[in-house]
């Protein structure tokens, strides 16, 4: 097989930008970073110049709902009873497409209905349909009575937690034991555990206890899955860290104390502010949304300091949110929270694919998988230029070209 070779490339490897370098594409690895001077092309290789486009690797989407399309928060209550789950799959394929063309090669998934992350996940993985990687997850977990407890009683919906239902609504330690249970049986890989509501839902809402809490994580580690969290509020994220949560989405009430034990307990946190500002004037007010982001400004930037290990993600599927338009949280962090975006570009490749426990991605080294984007342009200086797909020249996944604008070169010349 013709190895890939992309030189004279702006080179930003997943943790820092190394300036002009040479890389060689192997199968599905990175065989070579450096400069093709030392490592001359093959005759039979396939050589793109690269020159004046920055390479760096495939992102990774922490957060999102792939089942989900033009969702909005009223419609969430029959969001799993509006199509068929055939339907559905094929609505999830396509959302899988476009949020692998916008260059996230990796998806780790936030709640799904009709197991559709796992179907999703095997069909990519056998060839069938295009998309990213997928660490898939199930149902949304969460208590009686609580916001996702959605269905009115009159609708008269027996069983309230069938398989294919949007949520698992359990009631003490072993109905939360049971539910993960299955969902391991069905394949899934990360369970979504809503201990409480706001960011988005009503934060007056139904509570998990500690002790249901803990039995979904303990459960879940005896599956060889992880729990991540809907969580906003200081009590409830200690209760998630002391219970052994490996991931924090939102975390609205960052503080130093949160941060420390962020960096304690090894938890990986999705801010995912994009939802706020998208949504701002039709879920909450754009004077709560203001403050929100005042907040955000420092305790972010706190954060980041302290060694908290962020990661991008949002609630994609979601009206205001369409899949594909990912990058454009990247953007928020760094051009409305004036995040560096070095850092905001770690959160979407080293960072997310150390979320995702996949150990050899997120980085452009020997020996990593072949995640790759070329962007005409350069996102260190300018992040907006991955949200416009007429920039993003090529998608490699695995070593795989997905999409690209590219010829191959001839007559190229190497330092």
């Amino acid at each position: 097989m013709a190895r890939i070779v992309f030189c004279n490339g702006n080179v930003f490897d997943g943790i820092d930008p190394i300036g002009r370098a040479d890389i060689i594409v192997e199968g599905d690895r990175v065989a070579y970073v450096g400069s093709l001077a030392a490592e001359p092309p093959r005759a039979d290789d396939c050589v793109y110049d690269v020159a004046g486009k920055t390479v760096m690797p495939g992102m990774v989407a922490g957060h999102g709902h792939f089942s989900f399309h033009d969702l909005t928060l009223p419609r969430i209550m029959d969001a799993d009873m509006q199509h068929p789950p055939a339907y559905m799959g094929v609505v999830a394929a396509r959302n899988a497409q476009r949020t692998l063309e916008a260059g996230f090669t990796t998806y780790v998934g936030a709640g799904s209905v009709h197991n559709l992350d796992v179907v999703l996940r095997n069909l990519i993985a056998d060839g069938l349909v295009l998309g990213p990687r997928i660490v898939a997850c199930g149902r949304d977990f969460a208590p009686t009575g609580h916001a996702l407890d959605y269905k009115p009683e009159h609708w008269n919906v027996r069983p309230q937690t069938p398989t294919g239902s949007l949520g698992a609504l359990c009631d003490g330690p072993d109905e939360f034991r049971r539910e993960v249970r299955r969902e391991a049986k069905r394949g899934v890989e990360m369970i979504k555990l809503y201990p409480e509501g706001g960011h988005g839902l009503p934060s007056r809402t139904v509570r998990l206890s500690h002790a249901e809490i803990a039995t979904v994580v303990e459960t879940a580690a005896l599956c060889g899955l992880r729990v991540r969290c809907h969580a906003y509020s200081k009590p409830v994220i200690k209760q998630c860290l002391a219970a052994g949560v490996a991931i924090i989405d939102h975390g609205d009430h960052l503080d130093e104390e949160l941060a420390a034990l962020f960096v304690e307990h090894g938890t990986y946190v999705l801010p995912s502010l994009y939802l706020a500002k998208m949504t701002a004037g039709v879920y909450h007010s754009q004077a709560d949304c203001d403050a929100w982001f005042d907040y955000a400004r420092k305790s972010l930037a706190m954060g980041i300091a302290m060694g908290v290990k962020f990661v991008a993600g949002d609630d994609f599927g979601l009206l205001e949110l369409p899949h594909g338009d990912n990058a454009r949280e990247l953007s928020l962090y760094v051009e409305e929270l004036d995040l560096p975006a070095r850092e905001v570009l770690r959160w979407a490749t080293s960072n997310g694919a150390a979320m995702a426990a996949i150990p050899d991605l997120g980085r452009i080294a020997a020996g990593y998988l072949a995640d790759l984007l070329v962007i005409d342009g350069d996102p260190l200086a300018q992040i907006a230029a991955l949200t416009d797909a007429q920039r993003i020249a090529m998608v490699m996944k695995g070593g795989d070209i997905v999409k690209s604008t590219l010829a191959a070169a001839s007559g190229v010349s190497f330092r």
